[in-house]
């Protein structure tokens, strides 16, 4: 099993966001939104206790999720962080140049720094393959969006700390007959409907879900979904 990396708080992080907010222009560096409620901080090398500004990149939360997941991979990211800061020096009209040839495991990009890399990772394998919902994204994450949402009723039921959160999640894999080592993305993505309804369905039968229903939508259709985050 691989060591889980400790989370070190980034020091001064509202100037440090202010200044990579300002790195990107306000704007997302993979979907080139601008329309963004917050964007979030990403460690390039995954090393959350890795805080140099280097190592660190504002994206939006659908991209952040991307990256997550493995539909935007490492070196993509350490690629595009690059890109920025060269734009930078470009319009400062400066032209520092660094050859970097390490493994993205260990890059740290400094302010300073134009740099060309040697990229000799192996390329990475998608997570889900195509037909399974995970391999769709907005999908995905709709889902995600669901499970979550029947988590939270079901704290207001039972109280917060006396949540299984596992629970719901094994009874989804035990109903759509999904194995052990995989997940419910691992859905056939023609089952998206139903299995989406029968979510939104027990959202609805817990107690919370037939107070609010009543005045009250107790999560988003897919459509609304899409169009605020998809």
């Amino acid at each position: 099993m691989a060591e889980k990396k400790s989370r070190i708080s980034i020091p001064k992080v509202a100037k440090i966001k202010a200044e990579l907010q300002s790195e990107i222009n306000s704007e997302c560096p993979f979907c080139e939104s601008k329309d963004i409620g917050h964007f979030q901080i990403h460690h390039i090398d995954e090393n959350p206790s890795n805080n140099d500004k280097g190592n660190l990149i504002l994206i939006c939360p659908n991209c952040h999720s991307k990256v997550t997941k493995g539909d935007i991979s490492k070196i993509e990211v350490l690629q595009r962080k690059i890109l920025t800061l060269n734009q930078i020096k470009l319009n400062k009209k400066e032209k520092p140049n660094v050859n970097f040839n390490g493994k993205v495991n260990s890059a740290i990009v400094g302010d300073n720094n134009q740099i060309s890399i040697k990229n000799n990772s192996k390329k990475q394998k998608a997570k889900y393959p195509d037909g399974c919902i995970g391999f769709e994204t907005t999908k995905a994450n709709y889902i995600g969006h669901l499970i979550k949402r029947y988590n939270e009723y079901k704290e207001y039921e039972v109280g917060k700390g006396n949540v299984r959160y596992s629970v719901f999640g094994a009874h989804l894999k035990k109903k759509y007959k999904i194995g052990p080592t995989r997940t419910i993305y691992n859905v056939p993505i023609n089952r998206f409907e139903e299995l989406s309804h029968y979510i939104q369905s027990r959202i609805d039968g817990t107690k919370l879900g037939k107070i609010k229903g009543k005045s009250h939508k107790n999560y988003s259709d897919f459509n609304e979904y899409k169009e605020n985050y998809g």
